[in-house]
């Protein structure tokens, strides 16, 4: 689908989700369609945006806005990856390049050898301090500054019922 204004082809097999009325399927098409398309767009602009101006990643913003606000002890790695949507493997090697750089600290769980947390440093905590700015400014221009405030709270709230009680995968 490359024209945003194109009609998605409509779905007529007339199947509901547990009685619920939902959204003709044509447009909850198109609306994930902008969705994407807009998500993208941010994240490519945060992605040269925090590099340029912090020397990080977005995938690596997201890491340490995890870790941010955590216990003390932090997050085990397994939770870490699930909440910055990434493969154990593929945050192993992020943590590493974050830890090398002082920003993230791991430390063996002492009641299981085999698993370790992850916690923001101080260094890291001021490197999201900063990236945060930019964050925000990246996300207002590009998102934020077409929507008035009503349709944010909109948009919020029916993307946390799309998300469910657990609000995250």
């Amino acid at each position: 689908m490359g024209d945003a204004d194109a009609t998605p082809l409509r779905d007529t097999s007339g199947s509901r989700s547990a009685g619920r009325p939902r959204a003709d399927a044509a447009d909850a098409r198109l609306a994930w369609y902008h969705l994407l398309q807009v998500s993208s767009r941010v994240i490519r602009e945060l992605d040269r945006r925090l590099e340029l101006e912090h020397r990080i990643s977005a995938r690596e913003f997201d890491v340490l806005i995890n870790l941010d606000g955590t216990s003390e002890r932090g997050l085990r790695m397994t939770e870490l990856a699930n909440a910055a949507m990434l493969s154990s493997g593929g945050l192993t090697r992020l943590a590493g390049r974050l830890e090398e750089r002082g920003f993230v600290q791991r430390d063996q769980d002492p009641a299981d050898g085999r698993a370790f947390y992850a916690k923001l440093t101080e260094r890291g905590r001021r490197l999201l301090t900063e990236a945060r700015v930019t964050h925000d400014a990246v996300v207002h221009d590009l998102f934020g500054a077409y929507l008035p405030a009503a349709d944010i709270d909109s948009m919020t709230r029916a993307l946390a019922r799309v998300l469910g009680p657990d609000r995250r995968t």
